[in-house]
């Protein structure tokens, strides 16, 4: 459970310095914000939204997308909900950077309740903001009206895996309207989690196919920014004489932390089995263990993840 989210939060007027000035462009930009954690440099920063209901290859997708843009110093912006949310905001920390979760709600009762668990790792590399003031009831609009609030926070939007009636599209619109760039990655056109996006394609969204459609251009913020660079050692990490287990899980782990309870379930490999491959896989140095037990395979330099 969080800790008393409502007494560590600080309020943030708008003609304060920390104030962001992506909020400022809002015709009605709020008078003031909560925040807990820090807020980070919003020099480059994108919005990344979709669906609740996300496949598992949206998710993976997400996931990469966002670690990467944080690895390049990109601060990841979301609205803290499962599905294609939560991947973003894990991909951003699992790749050592910073993130936003915009609530639509107050932070006597952050919601969902669901990703609690997500929220603690976010205070600790980023914040946790809110417009919405304690003791007030949640409402199906506030999505709506949180959502302008994750367009203004980023330099451009990119909407992955959205349904013709979703709120990643007012996310979309907003950034639209604030002269925000939009992005949205292809879908196949028979699958109705993908319609939106069709819909932003046809209405003259920029194509999404990977990091760099975002990184290329100036969509991301300030253009002088100079990448620290990998931390990780040049030599690409030894795959070879992997046990066809080894390979099972080092594919199932393809761009998204999982505990080994997934792994079981997504290769059909016992328990026993899975925690011994899992820990010759991490004295290879071929798989890491993140926060919360899960783990993660480990980025090869000459294909960043």
């Amino acid at each position: 459970m969080l800790d008393d989210l409502s007494g560590r939060a600080r309020v943030v007027a708008s003609a304060g310095d920390e104030y962001p000035s992506g909020l400022r462009d809002l015709s009605d930009a709020p008078e003031q914000v909560r925040i807990v954690g820090e807020l980070p440099d919003l020099s480059r920063s994108v919005s990344i939204v979709g669906t609740r209901l996300a496949d598992d290859e949206a998710l993976d997708f997400t996931h990469s997308f966002a670690r990467r843009l944080a690895f390049e110093g990109v601060v990841v912006v979301s609205g803290g909900a499962v599905g294609i949310d939560r991947a973003a905001h894990e991909g951003a920390l699992d790749g050592g950077g910073r993130t936003i979760v915009v609530l639509p709600i107050g932070f006597d009762k952050p919601y969902p309740a669901h990703n609690h668990d997500l929220f603690e790792r976010v205070i600790r590399a980023g914040c946790l903001l809110t417009e919405v003031a304690d003791g007030v009831d949640m409402q199906k609009g506030r999505f709506l009206t949180r959502n302008r609030l994750v367009a203004a926070l980023g330099h451009s939007t990119v909407v992955i895996q959205a349904p013709a009636r979703s709120g990643a599209l007012s996310t979309a619109r907003h950034a639209s309207a604030l002269g925000r760039s939009v992005f949205t990655t292809p879908a196949s056109p028979w699958d109705p989690r993908g319609s939106g996006n069709l819909m932003l394609l046809h209405k003259g969204a920029r194509i999404c196919m990977g990091p760099g459609d975002v990184l290329s251009g100036s969509a991301v913020g300030a253009s002088d920014f100079q990448a620290s660079g990998p931390k990780e050692s040049p030599e690409d990490p030894d795959y070879s004489n992997l046990s066809p287990s080894e390979q099972q899980i080092l594919d199932a782990l393809r761009g998204r932390a999982r505990h080994a309870e997934d792994l079981c379930h997504r290769t059909g490999i016992p328990a026993f089995e899975v925690q011994r491959s899992i820990l010759r896989l991490l004295v290879r140095g071929l798989v890491e263990e993140k926060p919360g037990g899960r783990f993660q395979s480990c980025r090869r330099s000459t294909k960043p993840y």
